[in-house]
C-alpha cells in the first residue's frame, strides 16, 4: 500500500485574533455560535486540506479549498455541531471550535475521493458505504478527543500532586525550623538554670575584719 501524508491548515485574515478564553457556557448549538461565531465569521478562516500517496513520480495529489459559505452549503455549521456534541464531544474555547469546523473540509475531501477513502488514510478502514465511513470519521474526532481529554486530566492531576508535594515540603522546612528555634530557645533557658544554680551552690566570700591599728 503507498504510503500517504496528510495536512489540515488553517488561515485567518483578521488584524485583532479572537480572545481564546474558556468558554463555559452550556454545551449546546445556539449558545455555542452565539458565543463564538462572530469571532469565526470575522477572521473569515481559509481551510486547506491536502493529501498525498507515494512518492517520486508515483505520488498522487489531493486538495481541497472551499470556502466557508461552499462547506456550510455542503455540512451546515449548526447540523454538523449538533452531530459533535450528541456524541460527547466538548468545545471548551474558540480554538477548538474551530478547530472541529475545519473538520467539514477534510470530510469534503474524503467524501470526493474514493480511491483516497480505500488507501486507510487516518486509520480508518476503508468502505464504498459513505455513509458509514462518515461515521467512522466522526468516530475518529471522538475518540482522539477522548484521548486529549483524558491527557490533559492526568497532566492536571500530576500537576496538583506535584504542587501538594511542594507544600508538604515547604510546610516540612518550616516546621524543622521552628523546631530548631525552640531548641535553641531551651538550651538558653537550661544554660540560664544552670548559671543560676551554680551561683547558689557557690558559699558566700568570706569577709575579713579590719586590723586594729599598733
Amino acid at each position: 500500500m503507498k504510503r500517504t501524508v496528510f495536512r489540515e491548515r488553517i488561515e485567518f485574515n483578521w488584524k485583532t485574533p479572537a480572545s481564546d478564553k474558556k468558554y463555559t457556557g452550556p454545551q449546546n448549538v445556539q449558545e455555542l455560535m452565539k458565543a463564538l461565531d462572530e469571532g469565526y465569521n470575522k477572521g473569515c478562516p481559509k481551510v486547506k486540506v491536502s493529501a498525498r500517496k507515494g512518492s517520486g513520480i508515483e505520488t498522487e495529489s489531493y486538495r481541497s479549498n472551499f470556502t466557508t459559505s461552499e462547506i456550510d452549503a455542503r455540512y451546515p455549521r449548526a447540523e454538523w455541531l449538533q452531530i459533535l456534541l450528541d456524541r460527547g464531544i466538548i468545545i471548551e474555547n474558540f480554538h477548538e471550535y474551530v478547530s472541529y469546523l475545519s473538520k467539514r473540509h477534510t470530510l469534503a475531501l474524503l467524501e470526493d475521493n474514493q480511491d483516497l477513502r480505500q488507501s486507510g488514510i487516518l486509520d480508518i478502514p476503508p468502505t464504498d458505504d459513505w455513509e458509514t465511513y462518515k461515521a467512522s470519521y466522526i468516530k475518529k474526532l471522538v475518540n482522539d478527543h477522548t484521548t486529549l481529554r483524558e491527557a490533559a486530566e492526568q497532566i492536571e492531576a500530576v500537576e496538583h500532586a506535584k504542587a501538594q508535594i511542594e507544600e508538604g515540603a515547604k510546610l516540612t522546612i518550616e516546621s524543622s525550623e521552628e523546631t530548631v528555634e525552640r531548641a535553641k530557645g531551651q538550651l538558653e533557658h537550661a544554660r540560664k538554670q544552670i548559671e543560676r544554680a551554680q551561683e547558689a551552690l557557690e558559699p558566700p566570700e568570706e569577709s575579713t575584719p579590719p586590723q586594729e591599728p599598733n
